[in-house]
């Protein structure tokens, strides 16, 4: 696992309760905070509060815009993680066409938080 520095925050667009709590255990363990917006009229609030070096998105998230998201992520200069239920590969798609490189299956993506969390920020970094 890679060291983060102090003071990154990551915003997750997630409305699961659960799943967020997940992604906010693992990113303690790379020493990072986490933001949450639970609904789409939240990301924008946040993103304006919270400056963050990392956002993450369920795509899955009833009425998420995320080519707006996405261009969030490219005009702050921050990664965007997508993540989708494995069975709906549209969403997938969705992402990918909303500029997120970043795309992973949900099970996947909570199995690997951690280490997806340390290389994004990592890469956001340099």
């Amino acid at each position: 696992m890679r060291e983060v520095p102090a003071g990154r925050t990551i915003l997750a667009v997630i409305p699961d309760l659960l799943v967020a709590s997940r992604i906010e255990e693992a990113a303690k363990r790379v020493g990072v905070i986490v933001v949450t917006a639970g609904s789409p009229g939240e990301v924008a609030s946040r993103l304006d509060s919270v400056h963050p070096d990392l956002i993450i998105v369920d795509m899955a998230m009833p009425g998420l815009e995320a080519v707006a998201i996405a261009a969030a992520g490219r005009e702050l200069g921050v990664p965007v993680v997508a993540f989708y239920p494995h069975v709906d590969v549209t969403l997938r798609r969705s992402a990918r066409r909303a500029g997120i490189e970043h795309v992973y299956a949900r099970s996947r993506f909570l199995r690997e938080t951690a280490g997806i969390l340390g290389e994004m920020l990592e890469a956001a970094r340099k």
